[in-house]
């Protein structure tokens, strides 16, 4: 996704509540002498990203561990699970 919000420092020093603002819609690509120095996110925006990348990071796991051989796992019997448990 390209984003076409973009603002400047100088906006960000003296339209700082209309900045944030359109942060709020899209993330925003921050320049600095003509130059893409940082990107501002919502606090919104920025936890949808980090739940996508948890998302993605967990299925890259379950695919790695179907690819796994099972037969060499050493499983643990339900017996033993209860046995444990009532120690706790």
């Amino acid at each position: 996704m390209l984003s076409t919000n973009i603002s400047t420092i100088s906006d960000l020093r003296f339209k700082t509540d209309e900045v944030l603002a359109k942060a709020d819609l899209s993330p925003l690509i921050l320049f600095h002498r003509s130059t893409p120095r940082a990107v501002i996110l919502s606090v919104e925006g920025f936890n949808k990203i980090s739940e996508q990348l948890d998302d993605y990071y967990l299925a890259l796991r379950a695919e790695e561990y179907e690819k796994e051989d099972k037969s060499k796992i050493d499983w643990v019997k339900h017996s033993q699970v209860k046995g444990l448990l009532r120690h706790v």
